[in-house]
């Protein structure tokens, strides 16, 4: 039987980072890694945004439909951690897509995870300047709003400027802050469940069934939304070249971070979806974690989860800058992108001009996004609905590109057969069969979602194009490889 992880590990034994001491060797633990990848997806902002969406679309089903829907997320961090294994490299899947199926299709990949941070950075740094100034009453300022939410980004740039490490512990910081709130409010809510309180949903074990998940449709519409809470927990290999143990710690960041969140999302979906009833969660959607905080404790919770939520889409915007930034970092290396994009602070060894570049715009979109006109916020609001599509894209062609390089281990035995292609083939495939099953939710193929995500990848196109004529880069003449099993005899 071929030994998977060895063998892929010693495919590339001795080669050292794809960009040396650039960045900040060993600068991570695993501990830390995960706290990056963990603040990336922000479960408490996540929940708070999606809560209401995904009850409405599965009924009281939906931590079934989030633990379907980290099998397949499973099996692309799989796919994650032996591709790793293979090439460390922080442009991950635009490195690996080039090596084994075509420079042009790890480009424009690439191109998709810098949109998909990109676009990230800016939908999640939106909520901050509100949540954060509804802590002092209801009053609405947009000036302040747009005062806080960019001095938030600013803060973010410059934790992200000065060194991996003060990010990752920035984020453990912001995790403590928020988990302490979300797992009290979660008791609260259990005990007004079980305890039948007024305005509770009791407890039912229907709440199990395929039924009540609503069947294909209600299934298929949770894991739209499932799709985006997960997504960001590869971050973890985003940040691989500064990782301890690059070829390992990362692999094992991703793998542990998916499972982490599939549990967390459903025990606290599971916890939060009865506490009141589905007209009042419905209703409140927009700020359901303090309302819900409200109903079954008092003011101060409610305050607290407002700070909880806030702190969460902080924390975000910091790990999705960071991984943004990553990305850019190595097209840039490559000189795909202007080559400026892989300048690093010589004391820091941080990619300092594309951590700059990215804050700056944020806070630019900040601002137009919030005293822009609503024709401006809408175009905004159509931009960052294709996230999730974004991300999903980005998960199911690292999957392709797993079987793509791994592809002769068909014939090396069922165990390695199930796990570096048929494992990372059938995730791959559920997750562009949610994108197109999600096609109909914003609009059709025409609709300015789509069109948006159209012109933004032509854009990616254009670059791509123009850097292979005018020969600014060695990326366009990557060799193909494939991964060679050899039989071991016992």
């Amino acid at each position: 039987m071929e030994d998977l992880s060895g063998a892929a590990t010693a495919a590339a034994a001795g080669a050292p980072e794809e960009h040396g001491t650039r960045l900040h060797n060993n600068a991570l633990n695993l501990l830390g890694n995960v706290g990056l990848a963990l603040g990336s997806a922000a479960p408490t902002a996540s929940i708070a945004l999606t809560l209401a969406a995904i009850v409405a679309a599965s009924s009281y089903a939906s931590p079934v439909a989030i633990l379907v829907i980290g099998l397949p997320m499973l099996g692309i961090a799989v796919a994650f951690k032996l591709l790793n294994r293979w090439h460390v490299n922080c442009g991950a899947t635009y490195q690996w897509g080039a090596r084994a199926i075509s420079p042009y299709y790890g480009f424009m990949v690439g191109w998709l995870i810098f949109l998909a941070y990109f676009v990230g950075v800016i939908s999640i740094c939106l909520p901050i300047g509100p949540y954060l100034i509804s802590l002092f009453g209801n009053a609405e300022s947009r000036l302040g709003e747009a005062i806080i939410g960019s001095a938030a980004v600013i803060a973010v740039t410059a934790v992200a400027y000065i060194g991996i490490r003060v990010a990752a512990w920035v984020t453990w910081i912001l995790i403590a802050i928020e988990y302490t709130g979300i797992t009290i409010l979660a008791v609260y809510c259990l005990i007004a469940v079980f305890g039948r309180h007024p305005g509770s949903v009791p407890f039912s074990v229907s709440w199990f069934s395929w039924g009540s998940l609503g069947g294909v449709s209600g299934f298929i519409a949770a894991s739209l939304i499932a799709v985006y809470m997960f997504s960001g927990w590869d971050t973890g290999i985003m940040v691989n070249e500064e990782t301890e143990n690059a070829r390992e710690t990362p692999g094992n960041a991703v793998m542990l971070s998916v499972v982490v969140l599939a549990l967390l999302y459903a025990f606290f979906t599971f916890a939060f979806q009865g506490a009141v009833g589905n007209k009042a969660l419905q209703a409140n959607g927009a700020d359901i974690l303090s309302y819900i905080a409200q109903r079954v404790s008092g003011s101060v919770l409610a305050k607290y989860m407002i700070l909880a939520v806030g702190l969460s889409a902080v924390g975000s915007t910091l790990a999705t800058l960071v991984s943004g930034v990553r990305e850019a970092f190595a097209m840039g290396a490559d000189g795909v992108l202007p080559r400026a994009l892989a300048r690093t602070h010589p004391r820091f060894r941080t990619p300092s001009l594309a951590t700059v570049i990215i804050g700056v715009l944020a806070v630019i979109g900040t601002w137009i996004y919030i005293l822009g006109s609503s024709s401006v916020q809408n175009s905004f609001d159509t931009i960052v609905s294709v996230d999730g599509l974004l991300f999903a894209l980005f998960y199911a062609f690292t999957g392709i590109t797993m079987v793509v390089y791994f592809r002769r281990m068909v014939t090396a035995g069922p165990r390695n057969a199930l796990t570096a292609v048929l494992i990372p083939l059938v995730s791959a495939a559920f997750l562009l069969y949610i994108v197109w099953r999600s096609v109909a939710g914003l609009g059709g193929w025409a609709s300015g979602s789509l069109i948006s995500l159209y012109v933004m990848l032509g854009a990616g196109a254009a670059i791509m194009l123009y850097a292979r004529v005018t020969k600014s880069s060695a990326y366009f003449s990557t060799p193909r490889e494939v991964f060679q099993p050899t039989r071991r005899s016992h």
